[in-house]
C-alpha cells in the first residue's frame, strides 16, 4: 500500500468519531480550551503508573499536531525511554492515547523518579509562529503497579454459523470501570475505496462473559486483511490493562 493510500486511510478513520455507541475508532482528543492559561495547566495531560519493575504506562491527552515522547528522570538526568506498545482508548465517551515505555532498556536497571511527556510539532512550517514548537506535560510520579488493572483471558471464539461468531472470556475481576472487547477486523474505508485492517473497541456490560460478532465476508476484502481478531481490555481508575499481554486469537471468515 502506497504512504498515499496509508495517509488517506489514517485522514479517513480519524475523521469517523465513534461508529456507534460502543465502537472505538482512533479519534484524536481536543485540545485544551483556548481560554485556558498555559500558566495554570500544562499542555499534555497526562498520568503514569508502573505496569512492572521496567515498563511503565502513560496515559495521555493527544493532539494530532505533534509528535510525543516519553523521558524518565534520573539521578544522572533525563533520558528519553523506549517505546514499548501505543493505543488510542476510550474512558468513558473521551479518547486517550495509552503509551507503554521501557525504562530498563539498553542494560539500566534505575527505576526513574519522574516521567514527563514532551509533544514536537510535526510540521512547523506549516503553523504560524504563535503555535508552540514544543509542549510538555508536568513531571508525573508514576502509581504503584497495583493500580494496572487485570484484563481477561479470551476463553472460546466459536462459529454461530458462516458469517457470525460467539466470542467467550473468564470474567473479570477487581470491580473495573469499563471492560472491553477489542476487534480487529477489515473496515471499508469510502472515501478512497479500499477494504483495510481496522480495531473497534466494543464496550461490553457489567457481568457479561461473551459477546457476538459478525464477520466481513466481502469478496473484495483482499487476503492479507480478512482475518479478525478478538482480545479483551479492562480500564479502572484511569488507567489500562497491560497492552502488552494481549494475545488475539485470530479467526479467518
Amino acid at each position: 500500500m502506497t504512504s498515499r493510500i496509508a495517509a488517506a486511510i489514517t485522514t479517513c478513520a480519524l475523521s469517523l468519531g465513534a461508529l456507534a455507541s460502543g465502537a472505538g475508532v482512533a479519534a484524536a482528543a481536543p485540545s485544551a480550551p483556548a481560554g485556558d492559561a498555559p500558566s495554570l495547566r500544562p499542555a499534555v495531560d497526562a498520568r503514569a503508573a508502573a505496569v512492572d519493575r521496567c515498563s511503565y504506562q502513560v496515559v495521555r491527552s493527544h493532539d494530532s499536531r505533534y509528535v510525543y515522547s516519553v523521558s524518565g528522570v534520573f539521578g544522572d538526568g533525563t533520558r528519553e525511554l523506549t517505546h514499548q506498545k501505543e493505543d488510542y482508548v476510550r474512558f468513558s465517551g473521551d479518547w486517550r492515547k495509552v503509551v507503554q515505555v521501557d525504562a530498563c532498556a539498553g542494560g539500566r536497571g534505575q527505576a526513574p523518579t519522574a516521567l514527563r511527556v514532551t509533544g514536537k510539532l510535526g510540521n512547523p512550517e506549516g503553523y504560524d509562529p504563535s503555535v508552540p514548537r514544543t509542549i510538555h506535560s508536568n513531571d508525573l510520579k508514576p502509581a504503584a503497579s497495583s493500580v494496572i488493572p487485570k484484563a481477561p483471558e479470551v476463553t472460546s471464539v466459536d462459529r454461530l454459523d458462516a458469517a457470525n461468531v460467539r466470542v467467550a472470556w473468564k470474567p473479570a475481576q477487581g470491580n473495573p470501570d469499563q471492560v472491553a472487547l477489542m476487534e480487529r477486523k477489515p473496515f471499508y474505508s469510502s472515501e478512497i475505496g479500499v477494504w483495510h485492517p481496522y480495531t473497534f473497541q466494543w464496550d461490553v456490560r457489567a457481568g457479561a462473559t461473551s459477546m457476538d460478532r459478525k464477520l466481513e465476508r466481502d469478496a473484495d476484502i483482499p487476503s492479507d486483511a480478512r482475518a479478525h481478531s478478538y482480545w479483551m481490555r479492562v480500564i479502572k481508575g484511569g488507567f489500562v490493562s497491560d497492552l502488552r499481554a494481549e494475545k488475539p486469537v485470530t479467526v479467518e471468515p
